[in-house]
């Protein structure tokens, strides 16, 4: 944490049990002084840098405890990552997941801990712990290890492909089906029966889409349609579980927990799971209950090494609505590394045949598929959305008061820290502010690219007041931007050059509030965001024209005013979840599939 004037004192316990606040740069883990302090060295898997800290803090209480940045091991040369991390001559190398249960390639980390340290100790937020030694490791891991990669290349990955050569005959024949049936004209009716599928891993499911799902089941509940949804993972506390249970019109929610029996690596646990859950869902969709009715059709937001939606919409007869967020093959080279991408590619363009419509969440990204051979006459441009009523102008004293900050100017920043939502972009706009201005800057969330904006933070030796809090529940999202003043979505292009395909979701969760807004002139930030009247644009990228902007905003009330009355009254009209709901429910009514079924 970094906030010079007013500190937290759990901040400060926390950041002297990790070291000079926690996050280190990269290169502090291997000089010489680090080489001398041995001790812990702890690598989050859980995207939650607090809740890794207090769990190492607990677990070893009287070490020194040294963050390695997993961005830094992503893409990195594993051998040159181990002799790197070898020179601090950690006892411990501790990593922290979510689920150790539902955690990909466990054993693989293990074996990474073990040849970094003597010792590798692997927890969860369940309070699960296993603990190894080099010894230990070899007799009981490494022959399962052997094991799970034998059955997942040899018997696994081919099963794959043999299933996906099945159900592209599947898709042959329900052509063919349909074909031959009478065509009715579409009709419209109150009260379509949808299932819903989301069979992204738990791991990958944080910010936006948790809120997308949440979102649009509450979109499609107020227009008066019913749903029965199948989830992978398992309710956390309150989100998403009985908050979705919560919402108007849904039947049932069922959650499928991902299965860790066969994962040494992530490519393997992913293909994996795509059998468990496609065959759990497929039981659940057969199960149906009399409050379900006859499902009209499948909505599913398409992920990485999965053909649920497919397999269902042909041995049911149901026709598959598909969200589509972007190119997961595209995500695997650039973002997100797996493995198995021919494959990965093979899985994409089968759901992309699959789907009777694609909904796509811009303008780009239906140009991308487009360009990939996917029939334009079944892609509709469907943006994200927000809840306005949850997401509403909220006075934010108490936040701020709790926080130690005072009437100076708040600049906010939402995200999971990915490396397109530009936070280290907005770090180093904030060295150039002037003091002047009054700035506090206030960083939510966590994930890869925190540490390297920390690093910029601190390089100011103090000049720059801010404050990362990572994590916040959603339901408190709202009382955070109310604390906010100026909230930037300061997003980055691609370094390949493509065009930025997303639909932030926290742009509209900004605009609803009723902030000023300044954001990246990039894709479909561009359109929403008109310059000077619903907010300001910004080049991408542009730290020193970021800066501006935020001073100019700082300095100017009414502006401020002005442009969040008017990005609130921009989402009101077109963008709430509902209007989201609407494209689909109508796009889904205009088609001959959904007439059939009447």
């Amino acid at each position: 944490m970094i906030a010079p004037k007013s500190r937290n004192p759990q901040d400060v316990q926390l950041e002297s049990r990790a070291v000079a606040s926690g996050v280190l740069p990269p290169a502090a883990l291997f000089d010489e002084e680090a080489k001398a302090r041995g001790g812990v060295l702890l690598l989050d898997l859980s995207g939650d840098k607090r809740a890794a800290v207090e769990w190492a803090a607990c677990h070893f209480p009287d070490a020194s405890i040294r963050p390695v940045n997993k961005a830094d091991l992503k893409w990195s040369s594993k051998r040159e990552a181990v002799k790197r991390l070898r020179l601090g001559s950690a006892h411990t190398f501790a990593i922290f997941a979510s689920d150790l249960e539902a955690q990909s390639a466990a054993r693989a980390l293990l074996l990474f801990g073990m040849l970094v340290a003597p010792r590798a100790v692997f927890g969860d937020r369940r309070g699960r712990v296993i603990t190894r030694s080099r010894p230990a490791f070899l007799f009981i891991d490494v022959p399962k290890l052997a094991l799970d990669l034998i059955l997942g290349y040899l018997v696994l990955v081919p099963a794959v492909w043999v299933g996906i050569e099945l159900l592209s005959v599947g898709l042959a024949l329900r052509q063919v089906a349909r074909a031959s049936r009478r065509k009715n004209e579409p009709t419209s009716r109150r009260g379509r029966r949808i299932l819903v599928l989301r069979a992204t891993l738990a791991a990958a499911a944080a910010g936006g889409m948790s809120s997308h799902l949440e979102g649009f089941v509450r979109g499609c509940g107020e227009l008066g349609h019913t749903m029965r949804l199948v989830i992978s993972g398992a309710p956390q506390g309150g989100e998403p579980g009985e908050s979705l249970r919560a919402c108007s019109g849904v039947n049932q929610v069922s959650f499928i927990r991902p299965s860790a029996a066969l994962s040494p690596t992530k490519a393997v646990f992913e293909l994996w799971n795509n059998l468990v859950f496609t065959a759990r869902a497929w039981r659940m969709a057969r199960l149906r209950t009399k409050e379900d009715g006859d499902i009209d059709f499948i909505y599913q937001r398409y992920s990485r090494f999965n053909w649920t939606g497919v397999l269902l919409s042909i041995t049911e007869g149901l026709p598959l609505a598909l969200e589509y967020n972007g190119s997961e093959a595209w995500v695997s080279q650039r973002w997100d590394p797996v493995g198995q991408l021919h494959l990965l590619r093979r899985l994409e363009r089968l759901n992309q045949r699959a789907a009777d419509v694609i909904f796509a969440v811009s303008k780009v990204e239906s140009d991308n598929l487009i360009k990939a051979g996917v029939d334009a006459g079944k892609i509709v441009v469907n943006p994200n959305g927000v809840d306005a009523e949850q997401f509403r102008p909220v006075e934010g004293s108490k936040v701020r008061k709790a926080l130690g900050i005072g009437d100076e100017v708040v600049v906010g920043f939402l995200g999971t820290f990915g490396p397109w939502h530009g936070a280290p972009s907005l770090a180093s706009a904030a060295l150039q502010v002037s003091q002047t201005a009054g700035c506090h800057f206030l960083f939510i969330g966590d994930g890869d690219e925190r540490a390297r904006t920390e690093a910029i933070v601190q390089s100011g030796g103090g000049r720059v007041r801010a404050r990362f809090l990572g994590r916040v529940p959603h339901s408190r999202i709202p009382d955070y931007l109310g604390a906010c003043d100026i909230l930037a979505s300061p997003h980055m292009p691609a370094t390949d050059g493509s065009e930025f395909f997303g639909s932030p979701t926290k742009l509209f969760e900004y605009m609803a509030v009723g902030r000023a807004i300044v954001a990246s002139r990039l894709g479909q930030i561009a359109e929403v965001i008109v310059d000077e009247q619903n907010g300001l644009l910004v080049p991408p990228g542009d730290s020193a024209a970021l800066a501006q902007a935020i001073e100019r905003l700082a300095r100017d009330a009414p502006l401020r005013t002005r442009l969040g009355a008017a990005a609130r009254r921009t989402v009101q009209d077109k963008y709430t979840w509902r209007h989201n709901a609407a494209r689909v429910i109508a796009e889904m009514e205009r088609g001959r599939y959904l007439a059939d079924r009447n």
